[in-house]
């Protein structure tokens, strides 16, 4: 029986829908790691919308970055007042402080499920893909997990940042080391996920990116 973690019935559904996707990818790729790679590909698809709405509240963000500076000056001693004015602020320009966790708090589910499903799935056991002996342990030599670090880092460099540059910066590190310590000890078949699905991530953020600092060079 499948213990699917924390959400209950939600990784359930998730996990039966992915073991099926899987399943299918396979019948048509034969590779256990493609399969893995086109699931990732569909959700990040299915997401679109969401990342859509992170990247347009972390754009007003940093338009209202200079008040919410001058917030914080005037009511620097008075916490409580900070907060209200801060919120008010928001709420006149449109703005969702979460909004950015959105992507995030989506994919939690779906990388607990896919968790369960690789823990269980007896077509993925001893599974080899590229370098990894089997998709459902650890990558023995590292690889994967430092590579994704990397490549985490990249792209929150790259990612437009709604906060200040303090906070950006710490995250920009932060992230990833966390990321990397926890894919030591997942199963390479998530890793492959995770490590797609970041890689997706940079290459939609250079794509939303670059237009927009070229718009700006020549407005400038």
């Amino acid at each position: 029986m499948i213990d699917w973690g924390w959400f209950g019935g939600l990784n359930r559904i998730l996990g039966e829908w992915m073991i099926w996707l899987l399943r299918a990818f396979y019948n048509l790729t034969g590779v256990w790691g493609v399969a893995i790679i086109l699931l990732t590909i569909v959700v990040k698809v299915l997401t679109l919308p969401l990342t859509f709405k992170q990247m347009r509240s972390m754009k007003k963000m940093r338009e209202i970055q200079p008040e919410l500076e001058d917030i914080k000056k005037k009511y620097g001693e008075d916490r409580v007042r900070q907060a209200q004015e801060m919120q008010a602020l928001f709420q006149r320009a449109g703005v969702n402080p979460l909004a950015g966790c959105l992507p995030m708090l989506i994919q939690l589910p779906i990388w607990i499920a896919l968790y369960a499903t690789l823990n269980t799935a007896v077509e993925l056991y001893r599974v080899p893909f590229l370098w990894l002996p089997d998709l459902t342990q650890q990558d023995p030599y590292y690889i994967l997990p430092l590579a994704m670090g990397a490549l985490m880092y990249i792209q929150m460099k790259a990612t437009p940042s709604g906060v200040d540059n303090e906070q950006a910066r710490m995250m920009a590190w932060m992230m990833p080391i966390i990321f990397t310590v926890m894919m030591l000890f997942l199963p390479s078949g998530l890793g492959v996920y995770i490590f797609a699905n970041v890689l997706l991530s940079l290459i939609q953020t250079l794509i939303q990116v670059r237009p927009t600092q070229t718009a700006a060079v020549k407005k400038s």
